[in-house]
């Protein structure tokens, strides 16, 4: 049984135009990455672009904001990055035996990307905070304790306001990058 016509249009597309011709993405683990990345990208993107359609069309709701869009955007250099970073690992790391491998490990990396990018953004808002004058902030403890209390509310909102669309797609994404993978391109 050979592949669906949109599996094999997506293979191709991707091999011939998308990260399939970054260096090096002939590579399981290293394709694995950059599907991981450009599925981070397309998310953020989707996710800032849908809060600024859904409040100009007037939707009602304290969580539909243009606000919310530009943290996504905000996000992208923490989040892209992290994304292929952890994709890559995860694609060469995890055992191949695993059933359903491509959902499964699309699933982890998207969790682990969560983690490791708030891990990033910590230290991004303790150099901030570090070097801001007029604080009020004194001590080293006090330091660490603002810039692990606004990690910890990023994180919550992240996670609130965009597992319900990553987790999937990140799982759909491990799933057709593993039966593409396999596809011949013509």
């Amino acid at each position: 049984m050979g592949p669906t016509p949109n599996l094999q249009w997506l293979a191709t597309a991707c091999k011939q135009y998308g990260p399939g011709r970054l260096p090096r993405a002939n590579r399981r683990d290293v394709g694995a990455g950059y599907a991981g990345a450009a599925a981070a990208l397309a998310i953020a993107l989707t996710f800032a672009l849908g809060m600024v359609v859904l409040y100009q069309l007037g939707v009602s709701h304290d969580l539909i904001h243009p606000f919310w869009g530009m943290s996504a955007l905000v996000s992208l250099p923490f989040v892209v990055p992290t994304a292929f970073l952890v994709g890559t690992a995860v694609w060469r790391y995890l055992p191949a035996r695993i059933p359903y491998f491509g959902a499964v490990a699309g699933v982890v990396t998207t969790v682990l990307t969560y983690v490791i990018s708030l891990v990033l953004v910590f230290f991004a808002l303790l150099a901030i905070v570090a070097t801001s004058s007029g604080t009020g902030i004194e001590t080293t403890a006090e330091l660490l304790e603002v810039a692990a209390g606004l990690t910890l509310l990023i994180g919550i909102f992240a996670t609130v306001m965009t597992t319900w669309l990553t987790i999937p797609i990140g799982c759909l994404s491990g799933v057709i990058y593993e039966r593409a993978r396999v596809v011949p391109t013509r």
